[in-house]
């Protein structure tokens, strides 16, 4: 698959200028998203990333960062375009950790599929415990 685009630089000044909820980050970087070795493929390319800070879902007390990665579209963007799509990204953020903080008779009945090859963002209820218990690297968690 190949797709091209100029570097789009008015994403990278906007992300610049991005501020959101204390301890959070955001910034543009050109990386693997998903390695090879638990993908079965590699995939790369200019990628945002969005930095959390929270603690974890399943134990409120243990502090933690959690970066999110999202494909930056081959695209000629204007810069209402690219605002609204920043957004976007940021949204889909907090819907991934309503689905982990939400939890109805110590059940997280809509708890993301982490693993590989899901899209950790749609919100899902036909998952298995052992789905939401996979990390994006294909490892279990007790």
């Amino acid at each position: 698959m190949r797709q091209e685009a100029p570097d789009p630089t008015t994403l990278f000044d906007l992300v610049e200028r991005t501020t959101y909820r204390n301890g959070w980050r955001v910034w543009l970087k050109d990386m693997v998203r998903d390695p090879a070795d638990t993908h079965g493929a590699e995939a790369a390319g200019l990628t945002l990333v969005i930095q959390t800070n929270t603690v974890n879902s399943y134990n409120h007390a243990e502090p933690v960062r959690v970066n999110h990665y999202f494909i930056v579209p081959a695209a000629t963007y204007n810069e209402r375009a690219w605002l609204r799509w920043l957004f976007d990204c940021f949204a889909k953020v907090e819907l991934h950790e309503c689905m982990e903080f939400f939890t109805v008779d110590d059940v997280k009945p809509f708890a993301p599929i982490h693993a590989p090859g899901a899209d950790p963002y749609t919100v899902t209820e036909l998952s298995t415990d052992t789905e939401r218990r996979t990390s994006f690297r294909g490892e279990v968690k007790a």
